[in-house]
């Protein structure tokens, strides 16, 4: 267990010193005591903030689970989000043992095109995996398929996206306003709203963005599919044609930035909140902002309100819609030094089917991390005595583990029927014609690294109503023209054209 316990502290520097044992090779393979072969892997995964105290506790309660059921015994390799990527990148590289690892989803097409990870393969999908590619569906599972290979799972979670708005619920009761709010269907109902949240409040900013790394336009406006960077998008949600667009010389973009723009002026918006670090959940946890525009799902509101102790509700401002991106937000892959992946996808099976090893992961050990809460079978609360500060299994990374779905509910985010909900949530949203696109911008990457200097520059200001887009709009064009943007949207259309004439 040593080296377990190195790796899980491990730093970048001390990964290029580790024993390198590829996947399927020396020491993946014991005997139990029944005589068994016992295949062993290992599984990466990234934590919020600190790599709980029982994860071994956890891992051999999953193993007691897959050993019985698959022959299989997983060692669990927890890393800390900051230096994870850089980890996994060193891992792959030196050989060391990893077989299975998860991922954002915006790295996704990159790690393919970089042949990071391995093509599973067709026979296993159709056995071994059969289970978990007919529980993900059709449509997602195009959003993992490249050149007609199949390159991981996506996390099954709230795969569409919604723009909506929180909002501060005790200042809405003080004001009269809360069934009003609650009624907002539109980004004009909202301004409607805010007009007399003002004149209560006239020293209160209204909205910003939901972090400092988004603006308003990505928070409460975006109907289109950003085809994975906003460079060339489709229009409407994905719906009309597939032409590869110019987002930022659309009419839509142009009104948007003005209504925008109209807000900064009326007083609605945070002042410099494309440069304040404390932008989104932190300045409305401190009551410096009514509201948030934010990416929203069924529960939104309730998981914020239990982040900050503000009493919260919300509403949607647009319509669902899955898109590649959202649906690929976590992917769990299969790297490509992997030798054998029989004994990986036995697990994922069982990561996507399997009640008791979703939850074991998930929230640790039923009486000891979790109690059910009292009538209720799928909600779920800390034991007498334990809190998120002194529980030795406070991971609280659900949606980055194979079927949320099948995990259950914490006490405050929702109900028994929280997952059915979400999974409506899933089935009703507009899906893009595009889902299942992925660009490969390894041919533009010159153009794609000095346009996003160009957007550094002038995309938060103008999607924040900072800059005046009378002014900076014409610029910003410009110098996107500049920087290659027609070169990178003609070869995502010629990408585009050549996935379409395939499907």
């Amino acid at each position: 267990m040593f080296r377990k316990r190195l790796t899980r502290g491990m730093t970048a520097v001390l990964l290029t010193t580790a024993i390198l044992t590829g996947c399927g090779g020396q020491g993946t393979h014991e005997k139990q005591d029944d005589g068994k072969e016992l295949d062993k892997i290992t599984f990466a995964f990234f934590c919020n903030v600190v790599i709980p105290e029982d994860m071994d506790k956890v891992e051999e309660a999953i193993n007691e689970i897959t050993r019985e059921k698959i022959n299989v015994e997983v060692e669990l390799l927890p890393m800390s989000l900051s230096t994870y990527e850089q980890q996994i990148n060193l891992m792959i590289s030196s050989g060391e043992k990893l077989d299975l690892f998860n991922m954002f989803g915006t790295q996704f097409a990159v790690d393919v095109t970089q042949n990071k990870l391995a093509a599973m393969e067709p026979e296993l999908l159709k056995t071994v995996a059969k289970d978990t590619v007919e529980t993900i569906g059709e449509d997602y599972m195009k959003s993992v398929t490249v050149n007609g290979n199949v390159y991981g799972f996506p996390v099954l979670k709230d795969n569409a996206q919604v723009r909506g708005v929180v909002m501060n619920k005790r200042m809405l009761e003080e004001n009269n306003l809360l069934e009003e709010a609650e009624n907002v269907k539109s980004t004009d109902g909202l301004a409607a709203l805010y007009d007399k949240m003002l004149s209560a409040d006239p020293d209160m900013a209204m909205v910003c963005a939901g972090d400092t790394a988004s603006s308003l336009v990505d928070s409460g406006f975006m109907t289109y599919d950003s085809l994975g960077d906003y460079l060339g998008v489709l229009m409407d949600y994905g719906q009309g044609d597939l032409e590869v667009e110019n987002l930022y010389e659309t009419d839509w973009y142009e009104s948007t930035v003005n209504y925008i723009h109209d807000w900064y002026e009326k007083g609605y918006i945070l002042k410099d909140s494309s440069v304040n670090p404390d932008t989104g959940v932190p300045i409305y946890q401190s009551e410096g902002v009514f509201s948030i525009l934010c990416n929203y799902h069924i529960a939104t509101d309730s998981v914020i309100e239990n982040m900050t102790n503000v009493p919260s509700t919300g509403t949607w401002v647009a319509e669902p819609l899955a898109t590649t991106t959202s649906i690929n937000g976590v992917v769990m892959s299969i790297p490509a030094t992997c030798e054998n992946q029989e004994p990986v996808l036995k697990f994922l099976n069982l990561m996507y089917t399997d009640k008791d090893v979703v939850n074991l992961i998930d929230w640790g050990i039923e009486g000891e991390h979790y109690v059910h809460v009292d009538g209720k079978e799928n909600v779920i609360t800390y034991p007498e005595g334990v809190t998120g500060d002194n529980s030795g299994y406070a991971m609280n990374c659900g949606w980055e583990f194979g079927n949320q779905l099948n995990s259950y509910v914490w006490e405050n985010t929702g109900d028994d029927d929280y997952y059915e909900r979400m999974a409506d949530f899933n089935n009703e949203a507009i899906k893009s014609k595009a889902i299942g696109f992925s660009f490969d911008s390894s041919s533009v990457k010159t153009e794609v690294a000095a346009l996003n200097n160009v957007l550094n520059e002038y995309r938060l200001g103008l999607e924040n109503g900072e800059m005046d887009p009378s002014e900076y709009l014409p610029k910003f064009q410009q110098a996107l023209k500049e920087a290659g943007i027609d070169k990178v949207i003609e070869e995502k259309q010629k990408q585009l054209d050549a996935w379409a004439a395939e499907q």
